[in-house]
């Protein structure tokens, strides 16, 4: 059977985790019903979409005390799904606010029982709560997300953690219903999601300490996994990707933001695949580094101790 057929992928069970979901406003509008006010940029001409998701961790807060109040007036829809976790949205009914809500706290479970973190955060993280924000189009992404949360929006959706260690700091990933399938969607929800909690017991400290050192193979590969892995679906993208073996494993430690989306997901998902499935005490060895912030003896870890001795067989595995 191939690894990479669709019935030889990974399909975890899903831990369908319900939580008592709290709707504190509903005033559902129609976005072209509300008009803008005089900061609010026009709405603009699509840019092309960036990578399937990306991992830009700015600021956790709107950019100033104007902002917050218009981010008030264009997301009327909050949302509790529990004490950790609140949406902000333009446009979503309650049966499709309890699903997401549901969607997130089940990939919990699913997510710790892969990294093996026994629930226990990162010192110094105090990021409790995640708060999701959900723009009703792609359109309104564009237009709204980048005044309104100085995200980047030529992206498909961004995570926004902050200051992880600072009383007070807001982590939140801002997205956008994808409008271009037909079935309600959230644009790269539960990789996004992954971001969150890898940021939280995996990454100690925050993302310019996390990515000191070449770490995105981890991070968006890791990502990338879990969200197919969860949601059981084929990734057909890395799948075409593999047999090409277009990179040594060794290779794969390197990539950083400067290489292109093929190396950053779709390889990325096949390292991190790889070394969960046939090396997973080299990764608990690597997470130990990465939990406690020892980049450099991470690095030196995946560079020296495994250097090329996985190379031939990342090769054979990508064709099985």
């Amino acid at each position: 059977m191939s690894l990479f057929s669709p019935r030889g992928r990974l399909v975890r069970a899903t831990v369908a985790a319900l939580a008592t979901c709290t709707a504190t406003t509903l005033a559902v509008l129609p976005v072209a019903a509300r008009t803008p006010d005089a900061g609010a940029p026009a709405a603009s001409a699509p840019a092309p979409q960036g990578p399937a998701a990306r991992t830009t961790r700015q600021l956790g807060s709107a950019a100033d005390p104007a902002a917050a109040q218009s981010a008030a007036d264009y997301l009327p829809v909050s949302y509790t799904c529990n004490s950790g976790l609140r949406i902000k949205a333009q446009q979503m009914t309650t049966a499709q606010l309890q699903t997401t809500c549901s969607s997130l706290i089940g990939q919990d479970a699913f997510f710790h029982d892969i990294v093996k973190d026994g629930g226990r955060p990162v010192a110094y993280d105090v990021n409790t709560s995640l708060e999701v924000v959900v723009f009703g189009s792609r359109a309104e992404y564009q237009r709204l997300a980048g005044y309104l949360y100085g995200a980047n929006t030529g992206s498909g959706g961004e995570y926004q953690e902050g200051n992880p260690s600072a009383t007070g700091n807001q982590a939140r990933f801002v997205t956008y219903r994808d409008d271009s399938v037909q079935a309600f969607t959230i644009k790269n929800l539960n990789h996004e999601y992954t971001h969150y909690l890898d940021g939280r017991y995996d990454m100690y400290g925050d993302w310019n300490a996390n990515i000191s050192t070449p770490t995105l193979w981890w991070i968006e590969g890791l990502a990338e996994y879990v969200s197919y892995g969860y949601l059981g679906k084929w990734n057909s993208w890395a799948g075409g990707e593999a047999s090409k073996q277009t990179y040594a494993l060794s290779t794969l430690f390197d990539t950083t933001q400067q290489h292109d989306q093929n190396r950053i997901y779709a390889w990325g998902y096949l390292a991190v695949y790889y070394m969960l499935e046939q090396h997973p005490a080299d990764v608990t060895k690597i997470l130990g580094y990465y939990r406690t912030g020892q980049w450099q003896a991470a690095r030196t870890y995946l560079k020296q101790t495994i250097g090329t001795r996985y190379d031939a067989g990342f090769r054979a595995w990508l064709l099985t």
